[in-house]
């Protein structure tokens, strides 16, 4: 069958509804525990996340995509970072520039 192929469509469609999926479970699990704590009203935050949500699940397909991983490990990995959400991970980056780069701000 050819990459062109409808089967080979559908099956890209699955791994994004996937991906977006685990990335929205990631985003409702941590509001779900800001709620327990009494942090956060129930409902209007989870709505106005799964725009977040469904791009880091997007992004994570598109990185285990990238380097070979497979479906299970996607999801697991998506579901993770619509938890840290796009703070969390932006600080992680920081961090690995700042390791392998040299901090920022070196006072040149």
């Amino acid at each position: 069958m050819s990459d062109n192929s409808l089967g080979s469509g559908i099956g890209d469609l699955v791994q994004y509804v996937w991906a977006g999926g685990a990335g929205i479970m990631g985003r409702v699990m941590y509001h779900a525990h800001l709620i327990q704590q009494g942090k956060r009203k129930p409902l209007l935050w989870v709505l106005c996340d799964l725009a977040i949500a469904l791009g880091m699940g997007w992004i994570v397909l598109g990185l285990c995509n990238w380097v070979g991983m497979n479906q299970s490990t996607m999801q697991s990995l998506a579901i993770m970072a619509g938890w840290a959400g796009p703070h969390m991970i932006d600080q992680l980056i920081a961090r690995a520039l700042d390791k392998y780069l040299g901090p920022k701000d070196k006072g040149e």
